[in-house]
């Protein structure tokens, strides 16, 4: 997903794999690293086993499934894995014609030269399968608000690193593709001009059309799933993009993209709408890093956890009782456990053919 999602991923939707969910910044906007907690999906922290995915990677084949993309993150940094560039080299070849493209959202700090070659390798223009994405979330221009909003003063060493990545990728003639993000936040909206522009220019001088597709996005800031505070961070952030003239376009082959829309269905603000089955329940299946799969990238808590693909099937978990009974309770406005505090995401939609895919399954369960 580049900007706002307004039209439905493909396949089996947006298929989300967590490396770990060990991090190393203090992010502001992210509680289970800013605060320190213990554990963050209520199992201990960990790091996804190369060959335990690699048997899911041959599942997925097995049941001739396919998605939009596999975006490698959840709650940690990919980086910080140390077989990260095999994980990503396994989904490229096992993954072949069945994604879009595979993505990696990381920090960058752990991404020196030596370790940039490895991911690139596979992508080069000679080899086949799809293209890979990279995203740096960096929301901050200067050093010192850098610090602030991230937890560490490490904004020259990200930098330093993109820069290398960039040359690197023109060098090897890679089919890899560079986002740069920035989160609209307090503490950091002053500056999204400066970094639209410094951005801009970087990515326009060593990257962009024709070769590659480079863009910038400035998002939202996603507060507790539409908990208190959304609604002024919403705010905050339409008058950032007035502020400044942030709008969506393309300039000498960089995109600069918006979220326009919100991204809960409900927030803290009056409620004129009822709110609708959530989306996600259908398109953002999760792979803890574990193996166990779980429903939603907004369930942190995982108390929508499947079970684990160690021993079951993608396919026998995803379209099985428990999974079919939770869009059930969507459809019929039931909104329980993790879905009661959550707004539902508002970047896909249900469709009708989703609700009946629901019904029909449930039907061939038994249900």
């Amino acid at each position: 997903m580049t900007a706002e999602g307004l039209q439905n991923p493909r396949g089996g939707g947006v298929l989300q794999v967590e490396p770990t969910d060990h991090c190393n910044l203090k992010c502001r906007m992210c509680a289970p690293h800013a605060e320190g907690w213990d554990t963050v999906h209520g199992v201990a922290k960990g790091y996804l086993d190369p060959v335990l995915w690699e048997a899911v990677l041959d599942g997925l084949v097995r049941d001739d499934l396919s998605f939009d993309h596999i975006i490698f993150q959840w709650l940690g940094d990919p980086s910080l894995h140390p077989d990260l560039p095999r994980l990503v080299s396994a989904a490229a070849q096992r993954m072949a014609g069945r994604v879009d493209y595979l993505r990696v959202d990381t920090n960058a700090l752990r991404l020196g030269p030596d370790r940039a070659e490895r991911m690139l390798a596979p992508f080069v223009r000679e080899a086949e399968g799809p293209p890979l994405l990279m995203v740096f979330t960096i929301d901050a221009h200067s050093d010192a608000v850098y610090a602030d909003v991230k937890g560490r003063d490490a904004l020259p060493l990200v930098r330093r690193n993109i820069r290398a990545l960039l040359r690197l990728r023109r060098r090897m003639g890679a089919r890899v593709n560079i986002q740069v993000q920035f989160v609209v936040q307090q503490g950091n909206a002053h500056e999204a001009g400066e970094f639209a522009r410094w951005w801009g220019d970087l990515l326009r001088c060593q990257g962009g059309a024709p070769d590659w597709h480079d863009e910038i996005l400035f998002k939202r800031l996603s507060v507790a799933a539409g908990g208190p505070g959304q609604a002024e961070a919403d705010d905050r952030y339409e008058a950032t993009m007035a502020r400044f003239g942030i709008e969506p376009g393309e300039r000498d082959g960089v995109h600069l993209q918006t979220w326009s829309r919100r991204p809960w269905q409900q927030d803290d603000r009056p409620q004129a709408t009822v709110r609708g089955p959530c989306p996600g329940l259908w398109l953002t299946p999760v792979i803890r890093h574990d193996g166990v799969l779980v429903m939603c990238c907004a369930d942190l808590g995982s108390q929508l956890a499947l079970g684990s693909l160690a021993s079951h099937g993608f396919t026998e978990l995803w379209q099985g009782t428990v999974a079919t009974g939770h869009r059930l309770d969507h459809i019929a406005g039931r909104f329980e456990g993790p879905c009661a505090a959550c707004g539902g995401i508002n970047w896909y939609t249900t469709t009708e053919q989703m609700v009946q895919s629901a019904q029909d399954r449930a039907a061939a369960l038994g249900g």
